[in-house]
């Protein structure tokens, strides 16, 4: 396990370091400042996943309006936010879909919006707030909807369905990953089994490469997406000699497509495995807190963000020394982060706790200040 700093190495804090560094090499070159919490706001109709759009400067924040008994207490939407203010500018209306991921194609303008009970997507028009189409499945796979990625160039948008699951000496209906033609937004293929249990999607589109997690096994498959085969698959988790990797781990993956790594984020481990691209091994493991979630590369630092779930914190993970140089407490339970690409500006959704689904039926709601926010950082 690496040792933990406690801030950036190459960050020196105040006035007195940047005087300090600007005396040593004769210029008065500003000091990188320390990731901060800028603001939080409230948005409560239970909040997920959020994405973000420099067309519009605009934060996209999905919300199911749905009570601790998981039954509809407000109208589901698309919760649209000021990237600057956080201030809400509007709400796009998702009729019978119930978002809980998002995907966004910035050059086509349209949201893709997963809605995990139901199976479907539904796509919508950024710019006028219609809905364009709603896709579903056919076919025998699980409909267990999770993930969305965009492949912006190729315009083609992956669903990962989650599958493969054994309950009372049953196996249910294998994952799978949908494969839709942004153009005509039909579903265009659908690529089955690709791992047991398919959980966060990571995209290398110059490459033609599409990385499935296996939840179930904690192991990662590499997808030919020109042939839609599995090339190969590599542990994710690092274990005991000819010991299995530990089950339901590796949830989400991010990729640095530049440096030929990707990162695996680990639950149970509470951290991220750094993976080598070229060869499949599992280079370092950095721990960054309970319940790590998902994660974010900063498309300037390069320094990843981590939404450590039970923490209630997002750790920032160095990009030369991988060593925690922050943790930020953000609110109640840090579900998934997004990055405005100009301003290096980070965004992250907060899921309350509510009441919890074993509590009676009459106890009350917890007040929680920290649930349902989206929280701004500056980098």
């Amino acid at each position: 396990m690496l040792k933990q700093s406690s801030s950036r190495p190459s960050r020196l804090r105040g006035t007195f370091a940047l005087t300090l560094l600007a005396a040593a090499i004769g210029t008065a070159t500003p000091a990188l400042a320390d990731p901060e919490v800028v603001r939080s706001v409230k948005v409560d109709e239970r909040v997920y996943e959020i994405a973000f759009n420099p067309a519009t400067q605009a934060v996209y924040a999905a919300v199911t309006g749905l009570g601790d008994d998981n039954k509809q207490q407000v109208t589901p939407g698309i919760v649209v936010l000021d990237a600057s203010t956080l201030e809400q500018k509007n709400k796009i209306e998702t009729g019978d879909v119930t978002p809980f991921g998002l995907g966004i194609n910035t050059k086509t303008q349209k949201i893709y919006a997963v809605d995990t009970r139901k199976g479907v997507v539904g796509v919508y028009d950024l710019k006028s707030g219609k809905e364009v189409a709603v896709i579903e499945n056919s076919g025998d796979e699980s409909n267990h909807l999770r993930q969305a990625v965009v492949d912006e160039k190729a315009n083609k948008i992956y669903i990962s369905a989650f599958g493969g699951m054994v309950r009372d000496g049953k196996k249910g209906p294998d994952s799978a990953v949908w494969v839709i033609d942004g153009a005509t937004d039909k579903l265009e293929s659908v690529i089955v089994s690709p791992v047991q249990s398919a959980a966060g999607l990571a995209l290398d589109a110059d490459n033609k490469r599409l990385y499935v997690a296996d939840l179930n096994s904690s192991t990662i498959a590499e997808i030919d997406l020109s042939t839609q085969k599995v090339l190969r698959t590599f542990d994710s988790v690092i274990t005991e000699k000819d010991a299995n990797p530990e089950p339901f781990d590796t949830i989400n993956l991010e990729i640095d497509t530049k440096n030929g790594q990707l990162y695996a984020i680990n639950q149970k481990s509470g951290g991220v495995s750094l993976i080598d691209l070229k060869s499949g091994k599992i280079t370092r493991t950095v721990k960054t807190g309970d319940g790590a979630l998902s994660a974010r590369l900063h498309p300037q630092s390069g320094d990843l963000y981590v939404a450590n779930r039970n923490d209630g914190t997002v750790s920032v993970v160095d990009a030369d020394t991988h060593y925690v140089t922050a943790h930020l407490f953000t609110g109640v339970r840090p579900q998934t982060l997004a990055i405005d690409p100009k301003t290096g500006q980070v965004y992250v959704s907060n899921k309350s706790k509510g009441k919890g689904r074993q509590a009676p039926e009459d106890a009350p709601v917890p007040v929680e200040a920290a649930g349902n926010t989206i929280t701004l950082i500056t980098p």
